[in-house]
């Protein structure tokens, strides 16, 4: 026994010390993993590497790093609503280190009647509308800015009914329509909508789809959006703080009634805003 514990003794001390060391922490108060797809991976390395972003890989997905200390890593990888893989494999150095399991997660059915056929099927006078919008969302869904993004527990941006969770199979009118990437929540309308976390207004404007919406950069990859608004209550470049009011709940867009959708982004990828809720 002493001679095992002596050897134990030596390897923490010396060569061993210098090794990757593989845990689950919280740190930079990010959410704890949730492993699915449109889930967060929370994954942490001791490493002072300061190249590390460079030398490691996971599965080939986005991800970027957080650190508390300069010896201690979180790597966060958002997970698209997509991804079919069981594992995600931890490549340091062209080196396998460590596989992550990926659970099988159930997103249910959601079958919805528009009654304007216009935002079933819309015209071809609308789709250069449709297009331009889309290009300014997917611009400020992937904005990368350098704020020092350390807390990230929202509270809720208005009190109402879930009306619909993130990651639902839509079909509306009868016909299969893209995966549900938002938590909608349904409130009286005129309802305040406050920001569930610090942020800068990003982009502002009166979709097709969305309505009126509003997107806020929280930094470090981590953006939110906000659609369906009767009225916003900012303006373009404006910082707020946590608990301010950015828009009150209407029925602009596409809409079968009064609610806020609420779309959260991390590294451009949509992932279940309810992982973010303090």
């Amino acid at each position: 026994m002493k001679t095992k514990s002596l050897v134990l003794l030596i390897c923490l001390s010396s060569s061993c010390a210098n090794l990757p060391t593989l845990s689950k922490i919280e740190s930079c108060s990010f959410p704890m993993d949730k492993n699915y797809p449109g889930g967060l991976v929370n994954y942490y390395l001791k490493s002072n590497d300061s190249d590390l972003k460079n030398k490691l890989q996971m599965g080939n997905l986005k991800f970027t790093i957080c650190r508390d200390d300069d010896f201690n890593a979180n790597i966060l990888v958002p997970i698209p609503l997509t991804y079919s893989k069981n594992k995600i494999e931890v490549i340091l150095n062209n080196e396998l280190i460590d596989s992550i399991g990926i659970e099988n997660k159930f997103y249910r059915e959601s079958r919805i009647q528009i009654q304007n056929k216009d935002f079933v099927n819309p015209p071809s006078s609308m789709q250069e509308r449709i297009e331009r919008e889309y290009l300014q969302g997917l611009t400020a869904k992937n904005t990368l800015s350098s704020s020092d993004l350390k807390q990230t527990k929202m509270v809720i941006p208005v009190i109402g009914i879930t009306s619909s969770e993130f990651g639902v199979r839509r079909f509306i009118n009868g016909k299969p329509r893209n995966r549900h990437i938002g938590l909608d929540i349904a409130a009286n309308e005129g309802e305040p909508i406050r920001t569930p976390l610090d942020g800068k207004v990003i982009l502002i404007g009166n979709f097709f789809y969305k309505g009126n919406v509003v997107y806020l950069d929280h930094g470090n990859g981590l953006v939110s959006s906000y659609s369906h608004m009767s009225k916003e209550a900012v303006v373009m470049n404006q910082s707020l703080i946590a608990g301010e009011v950015l828009g009150y709940v209407g029925s602009t867009g596409r809409v079968t009634g009064p609610h806020l959708h609420w779309e959260v982004y991390f590294l451009g990828i949509p992932i279940n805003p309810e992982i973010f809720v303090n």
